[in-house]
């Protein structure tokens, strides 16, 4: 049995039941009219029909927040305006259904003597089970919302182990070693003081991923202290071929963001870009009105990378998933590819 079948199928039960309650329950003097095997089928089919719209209505009206902002379907606040609006939404409905029921068709059934108090009695019936079905709903939307809630908590924290073992692998990764140790064996013949400095800046960077391989949070102010070791290393290795101009005017020790956020912007500049001494990769690094760090660079994508996923990037955007609401925002243009990182308080 398809899930559609099984909700409907359930849901006519209960149209059933509450049609049978009210009725086994009234004092009406036309209730025994109303019994009549000739005539309570036909308004048990019509109860039925009244309360799957409504409940279809509900629906519509829980599924259009949830698709504004799902989130908002976890706050009280928010599931009281969906409380109100279903309510606003369905009351009309079902009063105009009532007054149908009342003083047509049972008047056409010849089953009342008495439309205005039975339909008094009947309105006050029919609000009381359309709050209940939207309760229901309500309800069942929240605790739904709440379990998809924890399972994406419990997947960015996964995808948050994954990218942190990943950046400690990508950046002990033989390739990379060879490139910088190939570097060093250069510069050891050719100047021993820019050799050592280069040892230094590599050993530092090292000893930091290795330190913080399980931070979520770092300051601003050691992050771009690691970012200049790594930078060292770029321009020792690529020279003239990388430009990296900062201009960060904020207080930098009392800001935090997620650790080696920014050296992943700049691999991924490195990596997906082709550049040369005659035209080379400018990456600019500062902060904007609203106080984030802007990674800038020119775009000039190498050939197969154009499309790429940039799998840095979405690692980084799982962290900030899981830390805040705010947001990580890219703009990508023929020109440059920029990335705005949002910063936090200590």
């Amino acid at each position: 049995m398809s899930a559609k079948l099984r909700k409907y199928g359930l849901r006519v039960l209960a149209a059933a039941f509450i049609y049978l309650f009210f009725r086994l329950t009234s004092n009406s003097a036309d209730a025994a009219l109303a019994n009549d095997i000739t005539v309570w089928p036909i308004i048990l089919l019509f109860a039925i029909g009244v309360v799957l719209i409504v409940w279809e209505v509900c629906d519509h009206v829980i599924l259009y927040f949830g698709n504004k902002n799902p989130h908002d379907l976890t706050e009280k606040r928010s599931l009281f305006k969906v409380f109100l609006f279903a309510t606003l939404a369905t009351f009309p409905l079902v009063a105009g259904f009532i007054y149908f029921e009342i003083y047509h068709l049972k008047v056409w059934l010849n089953c009342i003597t008495n439309p205005g108090a039975e339909f008094v009695a009947n309105i006050i019936q029919g609000f009381v089970v359309t709050w209940l079905v939207i309760a229901i709903e309500i309800l069942k939307t929240y605790y739904r919302s709440m379990r998809a809630m924890e399972l994406e908590q419990v997947r960015i924290q996964k995808e948050l182990m994954r990218s942190q073992y990943e950046t400690l692998k990508n950046q002990v990764n033989p390739h990379f070693l060879f490139n910088n140790f190939s570097v060093l064996a250069a510069l050891i013949h050719k100047d021993a003081d820019l050799a050592s400095d280069f040892v230094t800046q590599l050993s530092k960077l090292y000893r930091y991923i290795l330190d913080n391989t399980n931070t979520e949070m770092i300051s601003l102010s050691k992050e771009l202290e690691i970012l200049d070791s790594y930078i060292f290393l770029l321009k020792i290795r690529h020279e003239e071929s990388i430009v990296i101009e900062q201009d960060i005017d904020l207080d930098i020790t009392k800001y935090v963001l997620p650790t080696l956020s920014m050296q992943m912007l700049i691999e991924n500049a490195v990596k997906h870009n082709k550049f040369n001494k005659t035209k080379p990769l400018i990456i600019k690094i500062y902060n904007d009105a609203d106080s984030s760090i802007v990674v800038q660079n020119e775009n000039n994508p190498k050939e197969g990378f154009s499309s790429t996923t940039k799998i840095g990037l979405e690692n980084i955007k799982s962290r900030y998933n899981l830390k805040s609401t705010e947001q990580v925002v890219v703009y990508q243009s023929d020109d440059y590819f920029k990335v705005k990182l949002p910063i936090f308080s200590t």
